[in-house]
């Protein structure tokens, strides 16, 4: 049975104000793994090139957590402010939790094979300090649960009046 959580200080996108600079995602690799890439981030920017639409996706720390459920080694933890991490040791580079994550956050260190899942930068998201747009913010929240990209997606395009 999944226990609720207290209300978590979450990351969230505002897709309106996302230019695609993918200045967070640069943000995010130098600090945690001192490289730029968008392949060692843990926030990735995907891109609508269709209608212009960019939208940074990062974890929710989700609870119930589709891809802890589904790691067969439980190396999907959660720590006591409720974030999920990986525990490396235990880790064995399935992929499982990045095919099951319920919004798409989670992919591989290229090289390492482990997952990337945003720690929130200890309280203080870079990404959201440095975002020039101000398309990030950090705040509390009682949703235990994301919006869908795709549904973020759509609705941002209803609403900009380019599907019905």
């Amino acid at each position: 049975m999944t226990r609720m959580l207290p209300s978590l200080k979450r990351i969230l996108v505002d897709v309106n104000r996302c230019s695609g600079c993918r200045q967070c995602e640069m943000v995010c690799s130098f600090s945690n793994e001192n490289k730029f890439g968008s392949s060692i981030s843990k926030i990735t920017v995907i891109k609508e090139d269709n209608f212009g639409l960019d939208l940074p996706i990062v974890c929710w720390h989700c609870n119930p957590c589709n891809a802890m459920k589904n790691c067969p080694t439980e190396a999907l933890e959660r720590n006591e402010e409720g974030l999920v991490f990986v525990n490396e040791k235990k880790c064995i580079g399935c992929e499982k939790c990045s095919r099951t994550c319920t919004i798409g956050a989670i992919k591989l260190h290229p090289k390492r094979k482990t997952p990337l899942i945003c720690n929130q930068c200890g309280g203080k998201p870079l990404c959201v300090q440095k975002c020039p747009t101000k398309a990030l913010t950090y705040i509390e929240t009682e949703t235990q649960q994301p919006r869908l990209p795709d549904h973020v997606i759509k609705e941002t395009l209803r609403r900009w009046r380019i599907i019905a």
